[in-house]
């Protein structure tokens, strides 16, 4: 009986530390999402990025070009009903440019922090670890059938964000936060998907995937220039 009870003692003990050996830390899930898409050193020389493509749904497609320079600013690109529109976020302004405006017209400061990710590339895609203030493992879930861990990463200004990593590729596949748009709290959900290596070492998602319709990437451009300028209302 003694025999009998040590034995499941060290079965238990034995498989606890197995579980513990193979558990993961929120800092480790990140370290691996960081080194599966190409690793910080390839990650720290990209400048600037120019995504080509289209945008829609319900088979409408309309082409769309997004533009980065890190740090300095993003400009999507976009033709609606035949009219050449905009939207422009740089560190401390942004404007839009749609149908029906005579003008573009500044994104008031509230909105502008929704989109503050945008100006650099890099944290887009969850790379820079100095922009996470705190992150949490929520545990395990599911997306589109893929096994993920679940992480609630906030940055340095308070905002929170619900990633999800594929536990064998570990690519960030989904996305969550909250939103203020036009004064109203709002959910926004994306999926990532078509994961390609480019030239330059680094892997990111072809396909943007949320309610508004599928981004397709058909073309992407690394560090090639671009002007400061560009990153300025049309006249």
């Amino acid at each position: 009986m003694k025999t009998l009870k040590l034995s499941l003692v060290f079965a238990l003990a034995i498989l606890t530390a197995g579980f513990t050996s193979f558990a993961q830390t929120a800092d480790e899930i990140i370290a691996k999402h960081i080194e599966a898409v190409g690793g910080l050193k390839n990650w720290d020389k990209l400048k600037t990025v120019k995504l080509i493509g289209t945008m829609g749904s319900d088979g409408t497609k309309t082409a769309i070009t997004q533009t980065y320079s890190n740090d300095k600013g993003w400009r999507m690109d976009i033709n609606i009903n035949g009219q050449n529109c905009y939207m422009i976020i740089t560190p401390n302004e942004g404007w839009t440019y749609m149908p029906g405006q005579n003008k573009a017209e500044t994104i008031p400061a509230i909105e502008l922090k929704n989109y503050k990710d945008k100006i650099n590339f890099k944290n887009s895609q969850m790379i820079d670890k100095t922009q996470m203030e705190k992150i949490t493992l929520l545990g395990k879930d599911t997306v589109n059938k893929i096994n993920c861990y679940k992480l609630q990463i906030m940055d340095k200004d308070g905002a929170d964000q619900i990633c999800y990593f594929d536990t064998k590729t570990y690519y960030l596949v989904r996305i969550e936060r909250r939103m203020k748009i036009m004064d109203e709290q709002q959910e926004v959900i994306v999926n990532f998907s078509d994961f390609r290596k480019q030239p330059e070492g680094i892997t990111f998602p072809m396909v943007y995937s949320s309610e508004q319709g599928d981004v397709v990437i058909t073309s992407a451009e690394l560090n090639k220039p671009v002007s400061d300028s560009y990153f300025k209302p049309n006249k």
